[in-house]
């Protein structure tokens, strides 16, 4: 039934979602402030806080497939090129758990 979610979400409301917990994430990270060593910094196309963002969405709309939630994030949320490719995403993601 998760191939279905995609027809069933309202999009405003995951937009709302979306910047509620970005507002959270990015008050939490900057108190934090933990340097990570990153080569290849100027390739990011996104920020740490924006995908740490996306990967707690996904766990809240009930995704369990890193490659369906990937799939609907490129669909819904984000333009193919101002994403990662999905498995830098899933690296990202893994690399920023300790965050």
């Amino acid at each position: 039934m998760q191939e279905h979610f995609h027809f069933t979400t309202d999009r405003v409301k995951l937009q709302k979602q979306y910047a509620s917990i970005l507002l959270f994430v990015s008050a939490q990270l900057s108190s934090i402030q933990i340097p990570l060593q990153r080569r290849n910094r100027h390739l990011l196309k996104q920020k740490d806080e924006v995908i740490i963002t996306i990967h707690v969405l996904g766990k809240l709309l009930g995704f369990t497939s890193e490659r369906a939630w990937h799939r609907f994030v490129i669909g819904n949320l984000f333009p193919k090129d101002l994403f990662p490719e999905r498995s830098r995403y899933n690296r990202r993601c893994r690399a920023l758990s300790f965050a």
